[in-house]
């Protein structure tokens, strides 16, 4: 469309607007009280993406596609979509999609009511919702100090 042009509104307070946040597709839940983003050290892949290969995450992980490999992080989020087929290890797991493999948790695995784990499984504690599920053989160990 010729003649349309993007003009800023200089008097916009851009920071009381959630909505101009570029992030906040990202993390919905940020406010003025939550906790610093560590930049750079979170990935998030969303629906319909694929990917494969060996990651190191040093944050979170938040996994809304689909990952194939060897995934390490310290935090690990698999939403209602997502889907991980590997080696899985991080400190805590949040569970509402699926992890398929060999999976490691050092410290707290929450598989949710929609989510579906299966394969090896060696954790510290765990939560399993009604609905949740978990195929396969699994070892607790004793929690890291």
């Amino acid at each position: 469309m010729v003649g349309n042009t993007f003009k800023p509104n200089p008097n916009a307070n851009l920071a009381s607007n959630a909505n101009s946040n570029p992030n906040a597709a990202f993390n919905p839940s940020a406010n003025a009280s939550a906790k610093p983003r560590s930049q750079g050290q979170d990935i998030y892949i969303g629906e319909g993406v694929v990917i494969q290969g060996t990651f190191s995450v040093p944050g979170k992980a938040e996994i809304h596609g689909t990952v194939n490999g060897e995934l390490k992080a310290d935090n690990l989020l698999v939403g209602l979509q997502g889907k991980i087929t590997g080696t899985v290890t991080a400190r805590e797991m949040d569970v509402l999609g699926e992890i398929n493999k060999e999976i490691h948790c050092e410290e707290y695995l929450h598989i949710r009511a929609s989510g579906m784990v299966s394969g090896t499984l060696e954790y510290s504690d765990m939560e399993i919702e009604r609905g949740g599920k978990f195929a396969g053989s699994m070892i607790q160990k004793p929690a890291r100090k």
